[in-house]
């Protein structure tokens, strides 16, 4: 930048930097939240697992892909009330179910749509990756870029006391 541009170039609003640190404050909780939800929907699992009816089911499908997150199976389980319901799981790549192999499925007495597949991942442990790695980035830009506006503000604070002592830099 040319310091003609420098010059000519506007200061930012008031509304603007507001606008941009509310964007960057969203960003930084927006990972915590994401492992926060992640981790209490973990913990309804395992206790659906504890406390369901447990049932046996039948794999219907198994999406073997190289993606680790595409890697996940459909199971049919016929609840109390004798309708067949379907829930879905997660693979893990140390699995390999097969179609048609039994496994054991807990659901929820009140509502049998909500249910588990027992031995697999819940699907919710995705969310909580996802929420590490936003924290992670995003915490560490945020960080940055407060660390640079102070010292940034400092770096000013001191220049434009060396101007009006006397003392401006050579």
């Amino acid at each position: 930048m040319t310091n003609s541009e420098a010059m000519n170039k506007k200061p930012k609003s008031r509304l603007h930097r507001m606008v941009n640190a509310m964007f960057v404050a969203v960003l930084m909780l927006a990972g915590p939240g994401l492992m926060a939800a992640s981790y209490q929907q973990v913990d309804a699992d395992e206790e659906l697992a504890r406390t369901g009816v447990q049932v046996s089911g039948t794999i219907t499908y198994f999406s073997d892909a190289r993606k680790a997150s595409n890697r996940d199976i459909t199971v049919e389980y016929v609840a109390a009330d004798g309708v067949s319901r379907y829930a879905n799981a997660p693979v893990d790549h140390e699995q390999h179910p097969s179609v048609g192999e039994q496994v054991t499925v807990a659901y929820r007495e009140q509502d049998p749509e909500q249910a588990v597949v027992l031995g697999y991942e819940s699907n919710s442990e995705f969310l909580g990756g996802v929420g590490l790695i936003l924290t992670a980035v995003f915490t560490t830009l945020g960080l940055i870029l407060i660390v640079s506006r102070l010292r940034r503000r400092r770096r000013n604070k001191v220049r434009s006391s060396n101007v009006r002592s006397g003392r401006a830099e050579l």
